[in-house]
């Protein structure tokens, strides 16, 4: 799969600009890009459950607890970028963050989340995506066209038909659908 400076080189090359070589490059286009790439992955990458990029681990307590309210405390994953679940699919745990912990009355903490994973663990969609999202990043500090930036947003987040909800509706169409049949709400209607 596609790399970060091929992603960026490719956005570059789609803005007409020549593409880097590296994200320490030391050229106008690869100083941008090296600002911009990080958040800009980690802004995609928790705006959605990707499913190439969704982890599930099991979290043991540290040593210290916290000083009340709550008796362990766990440090969250360290490519952690946003939670998804908190206990097992039927059995949600109560918990709290606070920084760079899990706040939790349970001794071991079973947990779903979104990793910060490299890009060659991500699917085609996500990688074609990225690099629409840095073109549309890119777009005015490479050709200082507000006009181009704009087209690009719009074509990029266009409520139902833009890239990045195709994208969505794409990935999330790979599991199957949800089964509401015990549903609470639904069983009181009778």
């Amino acid at each position: 799969m596609a790399t970060d400076v091929e992603i960026c080189s490719n956005a570059l090359l789609l803005l007409g600009a020549a593409p880097i070589a590296s994200l320490s490059e030391n050229t106008p286009a690869g100083r941008i890009v090296a600002n911009c790439y990080a958040l800009a992955k980690a802004d995609l990458l928790r705006s959605h459950p990707w499913n190439c990029c969704v982890r599930r681990v099991v979290l043991a307590p540290e040593a210290t607890t916290p000083a009340f309210d709550w008796q362990y405390q766990f440090a969250r994953p360290a490519n952690w970028l946003r939670t998804l679940q908190v206990g097992y699919k039927d059995h949600r745990l109560d918990y709290a963050v606070e920084g760079v912990r899990i706040l939790a009355n349970t001794n071991v903490l079973p947990m779903v989340y979104i990793a910060n994973v490299t890009e060659g663990e991500w699917d085609s969609l996500l990688t074609t995506l990225m690099v629409k999202r840095m073109e549309m990043d890119l777009a005015y500090p490479i050709t200082k066209s507000t006009s181009l930036r704009d087209s690009l947003k719009q074509e990029f987040y266009a409520k139902g038909v833009g890239i990045f909800a195709r994208a969505k509706t794409v990935d999330g169409q790979e599991n199957p659908p949800e089964d509401w049949n015990d549903s609470p709400f639904l069983n009181v209607r009778g």
